[in-house]
């Protein structure tokens, strides 16, 4: 039943946690993309790919992807890019004798070359030409075109050109590729796939002559990071592929793709696109995940120079699909990715390429919201049920624990091709750790403010610093346990208030309680109360105390010493010499917060305590400093203590052995321990009832030493003398007064 019992006992904390749970998860449903999820989103989507790389990252599979790149040592050798179209197509006619199957650009020819020919017919007067046919000028004309040797080069290879489309209407230039789907009239209205209604295009001559040609628009997210990509966009009604897609598509021999879509109530969403055996998942507007492989050049890189220079090994691009770009820092083709702040952004395209051809997109499931929901509600629920138990620095470490948890556990499903968001379980953990944290740290507070208003006049600091350590570990509530407690009494205090004036009373009794209360304190006790002159202590509780008989009893000693200093002093100033009694007993005791709704005290009750205070009121009879019982004296060691008596207090029948100490093992002379020898063979002949016997014995012991207690013994020998004692007598004496 204990775990009900905590359910119900921190119910207002798990239904809050329910709550919590509820509001993220609509929270990760309807938040913008600049949202705080969003971002927190975003931050722990790069964590999961830099550490889980290794689990996601997939081999080369025959599909050989390859990237020409324009870098720094090609514009060194080759001149400034953008190079003339005679040396692309030189490049492309390289790489067509290398080998390669497939030639992407990721760069846009938007803008005619000038033809210096032409410029020159048109520049210089007719007259000049006149001389020269005019068929030979057309063929210097048309071998000077740089556009169209370029389109000749692209018409002998299987080439994609790539375009850009850009958000205004008014920016349409160049020619679009063929769309690989048109869009029904059925679906116009509803489908939800991205739109754009300009672009940048490449020039009529070389398009016509590409195999096709893909837009390489990359979309980063509000961060400027590049994690998502459209594998379609739409324009005018008709898809238009990425580069990624129509590489592929060349590859594969496909001249179209129709995307799958599904209905979600008013809105045509799309759900994947499939040119191989592995179909890409895609979110409703056509997005896939980026699966990068790697780092920046995870991909092989080959320089443009190398190629036009004919310096590459034999082979290296054989039946391979090859992506040309730059990653030259002033041609400003890199972006921030979750891989690093500078990713060519060619070798995103070859990521997707990748993916397209050989599978690894990670998709998100259908059961994406549920699932969701469900890790929050564990986390919760785990939450409300383990972190109340911990202290503020633990639930920190729990709460720690739980995110690395979830991060694992993504990271696992990540290995198995599933994206789940990680911010709601993250930022949920964060804000219950948090709520709880502060919560432990405000009852936290409150319990010690309400431990030191208590016990700070009763209890040792040192119990007070431990008790607000912990202070769950310390119930007011009242609970039965064993401990020790001492009273003690100024001896005819009647007598002597009645001698004083209240200044020099007050006065007296602040210079009495002050050395007694630290005696106790030093000696681990707790103050229970004083009344008029009475100082009532216990021991073991609220902090445990194995030495709980041990450390009253030392306390008990050191207090008659403290006394005796006191009377010294109290001559000086002309008060009345003081003597106490101290009573000291053990025993199982009520102990906890007690009183009323308008004053309440930490307190003991309970017989052991009754006899006690007789204990302390008897000492007067016998003549003794201090009275212990005999649950105190069984277990108690290292201290020389004197059998005083065997007696039966008023209202109990029980009869009790009480002691009383005289100091510690190695502090009594030599002539003490041989009198506790004499006491102990006079009290032997006392209960021999050998009257004449133990009368002489107990008379010779208060000859050397005119104790009380030995003249007790010789007064009740007397008395008893008179009297017929029954036959199980066992020396028990009834005390009758209080």
């Amino acid at each position: 039943m204990a775990l009900p019992k905590k359910l119900f006992k921190h119910g207002t904390r798990f239904f809050a946690a329910l709550v919590s749970s509820l509001i993220i998860l609509a929270a990760l449903n309807q938040g913008s993309s600049a949202s705080v999820f969003t971002r927190i989103e975003y931050l722990l989507y790069d964590v999961r790919f830099n550490l889980f790389l290794p689990v996601t990252q997939r081999k080369q599979t025959d599909h050989n992807i390859a990237i020409i790149d324009i870098d720094e040592s090609s514009i060194i050798n080759e001149g400034r890019f953008p190079w003339s179209r005679q040396k692309i197509a030189q490049l492309i006619d390289k790489l067509g004798e290398a080998g390669a199957l497939v030639i992407a650009f990721d760069v846009v020819f938007s803008e005619e070359e000038v033809n210096p020919v032409e410029h020159i017919n048109r520049a210089v007067p007719d007259a000049l030409f006149n001389k020269l046919p005019q068929q030979d000028w057309l063929t210097i004309e048309s071998m000077a075109d740089a556009d169209q040797v370029m389109a000749n080069a692209i018409a002998q290879q299987d080439v994609v050109l790539g375009f850009f489309f850009q958000d205004e209407k008014q920016y349409r230039n160049g020619q679009l590729p063929p769309p690989i789907f048109e869009v029904p009239n059925h679906w116009q209205d509803s489908l939800v796939i991205t739109d754009r209604p300009g672009y940048t295009a490449n020039i009529a001559s070389l398009q016509n002559k590409a195999g096709g040609g893909g837009f390489v628009t990359m979309f980063p997210d509000f961060d400027g990071t590049v994690r998502r990509a459209p594998l379609v966009i739409r324009h005018d009604n008709k898809l238009y592929p990425s580069l990624a897609l129509s590489a592929a598509m060349r590859y594969l021999f496909l001249d179209s793709v129709e995307p799958q879509v599904v209905e979600l109530g008013d809105v045509l969403a799309m759900t994947q696109i499939a040119v191989s055996e592995f179909p890409a998942p895609t979110s409703p507007a056509g997005f896939v995940t980026v699966p990068y492989q790697g780092p920046a050049f995870t991909f092989p890189y080959y320089s443009a120079t190398d190629v036009l220079r004919d310096r590459l090994e034999p082979g290296v691009l054989e039946g391979s699909i090859v992506l040309i770009g730059t990653s030259a820092i002033g041609l400003s083709d890199l972006r921030s990715t979750p891989m690093g702040p500078q990713y060519p952004g060619v070798e995103v395209h070859a990521n997707i390429l990748q993916a397209l051809l050989s599978g690894g997109f990670p998709q998100k499931p259908e059961w994406q919201a549920g699932a969701t929901f469900l890790q929050l509600l564990l986390i919760a629920v785990f939450m409300i049920i383990v972190l109340p138990m911990l202290g503020p620095s633990f639930m920190l470490i729990g709460g720690s624990f739980i995110i690395a948890m979830v991060i694992s556990f993504n990271g696992y499903l990540w290995g198995m091709g599933l994206d789940l968001p990680m911010a709601g379980a993250v930022i949920l953990t964060l804000f219950l750790t948090a709520t709880f944290i502060t919560d432990g740290f405000l009852k936290e507070n409150a319990s010690k403010k309400m431990l030191k208003g208590m016990f700070d006049q009763y209890v040792p600091p040192a119990h007070i610093d431990k008790m607000m350590a912990d202070p769950d570990a310390y119930s007011f509530a009242g609970e039965s346990k064993e401990l020790t407690v001492l009273f003690s009494d100024i001896r005819s205090f009647t007598n002597i208030s009645e001698t004083l004036t209240a200044q020099e009373l007050k006065h007296m009794l602040n210079s009495y309680f002050t050395p007694i209360t630290k005696e106790i304190f030093d000696r681990n006790g707790t103050i229970d109360k004083y009344v008029g002159d009475m100082v009532m202590a216990f021991w073991g509780a609220p902090v445990d105390d194995p030495d709980h008989r041990k450390n009253a009893v030392l306390a008990a000693l050191n207090m008659q010493r403290i006394t005796e200093e006191l009377k010294r002093e109290f001559k000086k100033e002309g008060l009345p010499e003081v003597n106490i009694g101290v009573g000291v007993n053990t025993g199982l005791m009520n102990v906890g917060d007690m009183g009323s709704s308008y004053r309440r005290s930490y307190t003991v009750l309970g017989d052991a305590v009754n006899l006690g205070s007789r204990l302390e009121s008897i000492t007067k009879f016998y003549g003794a400093k201090i009275l212990i019982g005999e649950d105190t004296f069984d277990h108690l060691e290292g201290v020389v203590c004197r059998f005083t008596d065997r007696i039966q207090v008023k209202g109990k029948e029980e009869a009790i052995r009480v002691y009383e100490p005289l100091g510690l093992e190695g502090d009594i002379s030599q002539n003490t321990m041989n009198e506790l020898q004499r006491y102990d063979e006079a009290y032997t002949l006392y209960l021999k009832q050998d009257w004449p016997a133990a009368e002489h014995a107990f008379t010779q012991l208060y000859e050397h030493n005119p104790l009380k207690l030995f003249d007790v013994y010789v007064q009740r020998i007397a008395d008893l003398q008179t009297q017929t004692l029954p036959s199980d007598w066992d020396g028990t004496f009834r005390h009758t007064s209080k």
